[in-house]
């Protein structure tokens, strides 16, 4: 390319308006690309130089007023954030969830409706007329985490609970307007009951929002997990469905009911080595389902370890992780729970954690640090992986595999594992390593199955209709399985896939195709 060649860019850009058009359509309109340049500045030059009927919204340009949000290739976002890159091409669409009044400005007369009505305001009967308040600044911690929101409302477009029941929950951004009054110390209005009343325990605390968000303000953390363990303390939560949970840690270390012979009870030992050479030593915690429920995964975890060169020690005593507690609220059990596998673990030496739980390693190495510091006065003693990183990343070997298995899958990312740890490409580049796998993505392959959050066992029926979508996603995907990397998604989505008729479409654990695949 001469120095006088112009690269250019190709925007495929939504259009429609409702008055005149039967259905929507796209086009195509090709942009000289500069350094630096904005979808923003590419959507002004399509107005000035091709079409001026081309509708979108904008003012500061500085990703500080929110009005240009749309979505990009999929994702929501301010268009003024969102950076041009030369050797890609665009797709630029509206907001989901939102009525379109032309092209891509849709009506935001609903969420302001409905903000109206929450009232999230800032109230005081005391007058500050000869003097300012004074507050100690610690007292605004919890506030200053909520305060940056810009009303761009990416994330009301990409959150699953506001796509099939936007009454059951106010959406993300309208519950951190009610999290910045409930935190602002000056405040004198309660507006806990109000977001109690509005969803508070109707987010899958799956972080779409979070990865949409420009100002990254982690929602499912500081506005619903903070609000329920607000709620907690106050008398209002949890919810009647979470009570068995936490009843049952409490009488058997574990978040769910036995079935047949728990896998740590089967055990007869607790030190686990391989017929080679060692080449590392860890950890296993199993969680709760693989011990009580799914024994055959935490078995085909141990398998896979052991034929890999790996030592694998595993603590009779180990109990929860305390993620069913920590989503719902419920913090007062924690302190046990910690104790209590902090000191598993550190009885046989570990130094090193795997878990093939997506819940539990989030947990484990999110919440964990901040619990010990808090509950043992000391920093994290394990270094924590799930399965699938600790193999490709640490060991960087796969398991033995022969065995062809001959079968279409296609892959679900559990939410915790994916946006929660950042971990995509390793459950893939072992389940494509598979011989005989034949791996197909399907669209959404990231969506919410509708299981977490405490969702599924407290509003059990607007879980399903999340998971409907999902187990719809995988019918239409074309795979004759799907595979995926966290109990709770396992049996959702095997409840849905059943539920709606389709129970040929089998459901596995990734471990559970690598060992058959061992044999």
């Amino acid at each position: 390319m001469s120095s006088q060649e112009k690269k250019i860019v190709k925007l495929r850009v939504f259009r429609y308006d409702p008055e005149v058009d039967e259905k929507p359509r796209y086009e195509v309109y090709e942009v000289p690309y500069y350094r630096g340049m904005k979808v923003l500045d590419a959507l002004i030059y399509i107005h000035d130089n091709y079409d001026p009927t081309l509708a979108f919204r904008y003012s500061c340009k500085i990703w500080r007023c929110g009005s240009c949000a749309v979505r990009i290739n999929g994702d929501a976002m301010p268009a003024c954030r969102a950076e041009i890159k030369p050797d890609k091409d665009y797709v630029v669409e509206p907001l989901a969830n939102l009525p379109v009044i032309r092209d891509l400005v849709v009506d935001f007369s609903k969420i302001y409706k409905r903000f109206a009505s929450l009232g999230p305001y800032f109230v005081t009967t005391k007058s500050r007329d000869k003097e300012p308040a004074r507050v100690p600044g610690r007292k605004f911690e919890d506030f200053i985490k909520v305060a940056g929101c810009i009303e761009c409302w990416s994330c009301i477009s990409v959150c699953p609970i506001v796509k099939v029941a936007w009454s059951e929950m106010a959406g993300p951004g309208l519950m951190v307007a009610l999290a910045q009054s409930a935190y602002n110390p000056l405040n004198e209005h309660d507006p806990l009951p109000i977001a109690f009343a509005q969803g508070l325990y109707s987010c899958t605390t799956c972080r779409k929002c979070v990865e949409v968000c420009p100002e990254e303000i982690a929602i499912p953390e500081v506005v619903f997990e903070k609000l329920r363990a607000i709620a907690v303390r106050r008398g209002m939560g949890p919810l009647p469905g979470h009570l068995t949970p936490k009843e049952l840690i409490e009488t058997t270390g574990k978040s769910v009911a036995r079935r047949d012979t728990p896998f740590l009870e089967s055990i007869e030992t607790e030190v686990f080595r391989p017929l080679g050479a060692i080449i590392d030593r860890v950890g296993f915690f199993t969680g709760c389902l693989a011990d009580y429920r799914l024994q055959h995964v935490a078995k085909a975890v141990l398998d896979i370890l052991l034929r890999l060169g790996v030592e694998v020690v595993v603590p009779k005593d180990q109990v929860c992780c305390g993620s069913p507690m920590i989503r719902t609220g419920v913090l007062s059990i924690l302190e046990k729970l910690v104790k209590q596998n902090v000191a598993s673990f550190e009885r046989l030496g570990v130094k090193t954690i795997v878990t093939a739980c997506a819940g539990c390693s989030l947990t484990l190495k999110k919440n964990y640090p901040d619990l010990i510091k808090e509950f043992l006065k000391r920093e994290m003693p394990f270094k924590v992986y799930h399965m699938s990183e600790y193999i490709v990343n640490v060991l960087k070997q796969k398991p033995p595999m022969k065995k062809e298995l001959k079968i279409k899958v296609t892959w679900h990312d559990p939410c915790h594992l994916g946006r929660g740890q950042g971990i995509y490409k390793e459950p893939r580049e072992l389940l494509a390593s598979i011989p005989g796998i034949q791996l197909i993505e399907m669209e959404g392959a990231d969506q919410c199955c509708g299981a977490g959050g405490g969702v599924r066992s407290g509003k059990r029926e607007l879980s399903e209709l999340v998971g409907a979508n999902k187990a719809k996603q995988i019918v239409n995907s074309g795979a004759e399985a799907v595979v995926t990397e966290c109990p709770f998604c396992v049996i959702q989505i095997r409840d849905m896939l059943d539920a709606l008729g389709y129970k040929d479409v089998k459901v596995f654990y990734l471990e559970e195709l690598q060992r058959q695949a061992m044999e």
